[in-house]
């Protein structure tokens, strides 16, 4: 119980300080709001599972500012010296096993686990050589104290659906803290309404450990941020409808919401379960496909995400995602 009040504390205080700097930035500073949800029963299907990724939750306020950045904007990577949006979030993403009804551990399948954290990010563009750098910086929590246990639990009990029983045995409380870079080069533009990206990543940390490449295909009408990047004052199309492709393939060295925090492996205990590093699967392949529409003041995105299995054993699964921007 002291846990969960600690963490209910710190979201608490994290929200009165993100207003405040929201307070402080000049009122002639372009900012927008961000609602990012992945459910696995958000998909084509209209089928959900609630086994492996669960649920996920993101909330970002984007701004632009004039002034030198300071620390921690410091830490982020900045390419251009006119095109830079930062961004302050908040996010909680939970896993659990095929089973949610049992209370015991269900071994050779995924532990319970949640994450709870703030994020610091930049997008950085250079419309000169077509380069856009988006860093984050994660800061926060893994095991009880992300609340991922209350936050099931309360939406299963919200819709009257299976109440999750084996919350007890989850990865145990760790640090988080993670740097993760996305490197996107336009590689064709044939025309205003076909845009193909390529991209490479990295994640690092005590979070996620992994690096990937892909590509983005859109077809439609839509702005290309490489020409009017900013995503919160689109200067081109008022209107945008377009449909997207994004595979992409990731080598995975670590994740501790499958093995445990920094701190509980250094530890040398064993008294949690945690997949062993030779059961993961070290090469991950994803593919989303959406549609986007957009007005001059909202944006709706929908997808759906295919992903395949984290560790050996687990099915192919597939999670919907809405993502909401409000440009204010």
């Amino acid at each position: 119980m002291k846990c969960s009040k600690i963490a209910k504390y710190a979201i608490v205080l994290f929200l009165l300080g993100s207003v405040n700097f929201t307070m402080a930035q000049s009122i002639n500073q372009d900012h927008s709001f961000r609602i990012y949800i992945d459910n696995d029963f958000l998909n084509f299907r209209a089928s959900g599972t609630d086994r492996y990724y669960t649920n996920g939750i993101r909330l970002d306020y984007f701004f632009s500012k004039e002034k030198k950045a300071k620390f921690p904007s410091s830490l982020l990577l900045n390419i251009s010296d006119e095109n830079n949006i930062y961004g302050w979030g908040l996010a909680q993403f939970m896993f659990t096993p095929k089973h949610i009804d049992v209370k015991e551990i269900q071994y050779d399948d995924r532990p319970y686990a949640g994450a709870l954290y703030a994020i610091h990010s930049l997008q950085s563009i250079d419309k000169v050589d077509n380069i856009k750098i988006t860093t984050e910086l994660y800061m926060g929590v893994i095991g009880p104290l992300s609340l991922s246990e209350q936050s099931q639990t309360w939406v299963h009990e919200l819709i009257d659906y299976t109440i999750p029983q084996g919350w007890d045995t989850q990865i145990p409380n760790d640090i988080l803290l993670n740097y993760n870079i996305n490197i996107e080069k336009q590689m064709l533009n044939p025309s205003k309404r076909v845009l193909l990206v390529g991209f490479v990543e990295t994640f690092s940390g005590t979070l996620y450990n992994a690096a990937g490449f892909g590509f983005m295909l859109k077809v439609g009408k839509f702005n290309n941020y490489f020409e009017d990047y900013s995503p919160i004052t689109a200067k081109k199309n008022k209107f945008q409808l377009y449909v997207f492709m994004k595979p992409n393939a990731r080598v995975v060295l670590s994740n501790s919401l499958l093995q445990g925090g920094l701190i509980y492996q250094l530890s040398g205990k064993n008294d949690a379960y945690t997949i062993e590093k030779d059961q993961i699967e070290r090469l991950n392949v994803m593919y989303d496909v959406g549609v986007n529409l957009e007005f001059p003041g909202f944006s709706l995105l929908l997808s759906q995400k295919l992903r395949s299995a984290e560790f050996k054993g687990q099915y192919v699964q597939e999670v919907g995602n809405i993502t909401l921007t409000f440009k204010l």
